[in-house]
């Protein structure tokens, strides 16, 4: 088993060597796995894309944290609309999911709301 001060010290390693090693490998395990080219062209598309996001400071962990819990989201949303036949009345029968999806729509209205408050404001009394 590994050493944990050996990990350690590859941190340490200049980033101009770091990173053709690490692009090295990750390409070939991307390949390795199904012997496609696709999928080195995906990985260099996603890559593009999330370079792009980290000029323009986009935070990353968010965004990480979706593509995680997305598709766990997705699967029990789908076994929820199995269990229901199909109807969304789930979202609002129980006082708990009530209660739960009106905070996530004020969640996602309150700031939306502020800012146009704000510009009207603005526009109301020019300074």
């Amino acid at each position: 088993m590994l050493n944990d001060g050996y990990i350690a010290r590859l941190l340490n390693m200049p980033r101009q060597i770091l990173t053709p090693i690490v692009l090295f490998f990750s390409l070939t395990g991307v390949y390795l796995i199904s012997f496609n080219t696709f999928d080195i062209q995906m990985m260099v598309i996603f890559a593009v894309i999330a370079l792009i996001l980290k000029l323009l400071s986009f935070p990353m962990a968010p965004m990480i944290l979706g593509f995680i819990l997305g598709g766990m989201m997705e699967d029990n949303l789908r076994r929820t609309l199995m269990i229901s036949d199909g109807s969304l009345s789930f979202l609002w029968e129980r006082p708990i999911t009530l209660t739960i999806m009106s905070v996530a729509v004020a969640v996602l209205l309150v700031p939306a709301v502020q800012a146009l408050r704000s510009r009207l404001k603005a526009v109301a009394s020019p300074a």
